[in-house]
């Protein structure tokens, strides 16, 4: 470890209840250890964990931003800035309805650079569609008003049509920037550089893949949860020839079934005893918030759900029909029934998490979903339940500061730019199966051959794994 990242080290956290492992091994006790040895028991931590029966991960945007995403907690400002750049009038109605959703004169924005206006884009989205809703249904047309250009005045009437063309002109801009392949990369270092061009830009994803598909071949299929719309998990599963399970099925015209998802896939063994073996490279994979190469169609008897994938080439080549592009949860997501398919797919993230001995590891999600948040909150409930948290910014998060408070040891929490960032987590913190398994055999040697050592020295000097 060079002296970058022991400083990375140094500065990051990990909590397993209130102790904070990171603080305890460099203290002045343990100065003189070497820090692989933490990084060791960490992933002997971590591998005990990935060896339950139920394991799930949760990714959000903070495991894409290296990609050239973008975070939409607050309102992108390059959507902004395409609006701005288009169409006048439909600005002028994006920046009235701003005010209108913020209740206020004047349209809110965060105090630093780029100044991105303070509205979650979902949720503007969830407004935009409640609006639409209103204007269709009431008697009453919504009011429309008068905005000033160039020094003359205009009136622009709120109709349905407008709103329509303000929401597909919104997820046609979203779509640009959750394309990952047309996006530049955003390495925030000259090691991540280096490493994504060397190995490609999935690079990460592909790590973090191949230490996880190491479990134990009797446990059950691991499950992949995100709330991104991007392909990066997808471009990742077809680099590795990963198969994966994403509730679609068919090959030239993929529809929604979500029935696939207790499908398995093997392959005949000896045929002569009659026996199959299970494929050893397979992945449950649910997108949460929809996808970008999600298609709303009409329902039919071959399509019951009205859902398609296509492929990502014709949703560039056809984005015209952005505004059926499945990218986004229905309104009132919170206080209402979820609409199809998020419905079925926030049923599964509860049915896969709530079942007995499940761990749930939440890597870069900033814990902004309510409704996510209620399901893993309930869960909690259960007493061999284990939320393991992998967050850059950790505990000045909020919501992940109330779960430190909690004092619970099966709230295990990594946080900072070693043990938090998506990237080192997954080429150096997540434990190689292995590996572990060769040094653990290696240690049993050590042990034998020399009998008359003490026991605390041949841990720390052959598996390195306790201080």
């Amino acid at each position: 470890m060079d002296d970058n990242d022991l400083g990375k080290l140094k500065r990051s956290k990990l909590y397993v209840g209130s102790k904070n492992w990171v603080e305890e091994f460099f203290s002045e006790q343990q100065h003189s250890k070497s820090p692989e040895k933490l990084l060791d028991k960490i992933r002997l931590l971590l591998m005990n964990y990935l060896q339950l029966d139920n394991v799930s991960f949760l990714f959000g945007t903070g495991a894409s931003l290296h990609l050239g995403t973008t975070s939409i907690r607050n309102f992108p400002i390059a959507i902004e800035n395409a609006l701005k750049e288009d169409d006048e009038e439909l600005y002028a109605l994006f920046v009235h309805l701003i005010k209108q959703h913020q209740n206020s004169e004047n349209v809110q924005r965060e105090e630093n650079e780029p100044f991105e206006i303070k509205v979650p884009l979902e949720k503007l989205l969830d407004y935009l569609l409640a609006l639409q809703f209103v204007q269709e249904h009431s008697r009453d047309v919504i009011k429309g008003f008068n905005y000033n250009y160039i020094g003359e005045e205009k009136y622009i009437e709120i109709t349905t049509e407008r709103i329509e063309a303000l929401i597909v002109k919104i997820k046609t801009e979203l779509f640009k920037l959750c394309d990952l392949d047309s996006l530049e990369s955003r390495p925030p270092d000259d090691q991540s550089r280096e490493e994504m061009y060397a190995n490609g830009k999935y690079t990460y994803h592909n790590s973090f893949i191949k230490s996880l598909l190491q479990r134990p071949l009797n446990l059950r299929r691991a499950n992949i949860f995100t709330t991104n719309y991007d392909l990066a998990f997808e471009n990742s599963f077809d680099e590795l020839g990963i198969y994966y399970t994403n509730g679609f099925s068919g090959f030239h015209k993929r529809t929604f079934k979500p029935e696939v998802y207790e499908y398995d896939l093997y392959y005949p063994g000896n045929t002569t005893e009659g026996k199959v073996r299970r494929i050893e490279r397979m992945i449950k994979y649910y997108k949460l918030h929809g996808s970008i190469s999600w298609v709303r169609e009409d329902n039919s008897a071959q399509n019951q759900y009205g859902l398609v994938e296509r492929h990502i080439d014709w949703i560039r080549s056809n984005l015209s029909a952005a505004g059926d592009i499945i990218i986004y949860p229905t309104a009132h997501k919170k206080g209402y029934s979820l609409d199809f398919p998020y419905s079925e797919l926030f049923r599964q993230f509860a049915a896969v998490i709530t079942q007995p001995q499940s761990v749930l590891f939440c890597v870069g999600y900033s814990f902004f979903d309510e409704h996510i948040n209620d399901i893993i909150y309930q869960a909690l409930s259960i007493p061999s339940f284990t939320l393991i948290i992998v967050d850059y910014n950790g505990t000045e998060n909020e919501m992940i500061k109330r779960l430190l408070e909690l004092d619970d040891p099966r709230v295990i929490i990594l946080s900072g730019p070693y043990l938090g960032d998506f990237k080192l987590f997954s080429k150096k913190i997540m434990p190689n199966f292995h590996e572990m398994e060769y040094r653990e055999k290696v240690a049993t040697t050590l042990k034998k051959l020399y009998s008359d050592t003490k026991e605390s020295e041949v841990e720390d000097d052959a598996r390195a794994t306790n201080w």
